[in-house]
């Protein structure tokens, strides 16, 4: 019962505060008021540990567009070299807060600077050696959006027509493998074609790996007592 009436003298107080509080026009997130009772009211900033600290940076360093950070600093951008950079996706699927992105109909790599942790898994895990950081703490709105660092244009299928992969990285895996003598005739085009073309094509080859004829017939009883001589 005392619980009861604790929480309910709580509930009493703070809708009581809330009735009492100036509105929000007249007080920001940093500058108190004197509200009616004589008292003085800070409204706090909400949101994550790290939005309140940019909005902390912002106040304290007025006009500044961003912050140089010391090497280490969980703040920062991800600089990707475009040349060497070839779209596998690997550091989308090694990101642990969700700051590199995909685009599911191009392909794209996105970057969202405020959900970066510089943590260093994309950069030491990247097959081309194509990322690198920039420790910075940006404090414009631009660090909330998502931006492309990378993108190409997408190949499409020789057989269906439908995209899939990206262009420069099917052109030049089919250039290094134009001279392989496993990849003569037709299973060179195969590689320029989507999954399912690319079984289906598989499938109606000369080569197939699954015309193989029937099963094997089972042995049965009487195989084994037809080739003894007492019956």
């Amino acid at each position: 019962m005392t619980a009861l009436r604790l929480i309910a003298s709580c509930a009493l107080l703070l809708g009581l505060a809330l009735s009492l509080a100036p509105p929000a026009a007249a007080c920001g997130a940093d500058t108190p008021c004197l509200t009616s009772t004589g008292r003085y009211l800070v409204r706090l900033p909400l949101g994550t540990r790290r939005q309140i600290a940019r909005q902390a940076a912002r106040a304290l360093n007025p006009g500044a567009e961003s912050l140089a950070l010391p090497d280490g600093a969980p703040y920062g951008a991800v600089v990707v070299d475009t040349g060497s950079c070839t779209l596998c996706l690997s550091c989308v699927s090694l990101c642990p807060s969700g700051a590199l992105g995909d685009n599911p109909d191009l392909p794209q790599l996105r970057f969202q600077e405020d959900a970066c942790l510089q943590c260093g898994l994309c950069a030491n895990l990247c097959p081309e050696d194509a990322i690198s950081y920039a420790p910075r703490m940006l404090l414009t709105p631009e660090a909330l959006e998502q931006r492309v660092l990378n993108e190409e244009e997408p190949f499409p299928c020789i057989e269906c027509g439908k995209p899939f992969g990206v262009k420069s990285t099917i052109e030049r895996i089919t250039e290094k493998l134009s001279a392989h003598s496993m990849f003569g005739g037709d299973k060179l085009r195969m590689i320029q074609m989507c999954d399912d073309c690319r079984v289906n094509a598989q499938y109606h080859s000369d080569s197939n790996p699954f015309a193989m004829g029937g099963p094997r017939r089972p042995r049965t009883t009487d195989d084994y007592l037809s080739k003894r001589r007492d019956h």
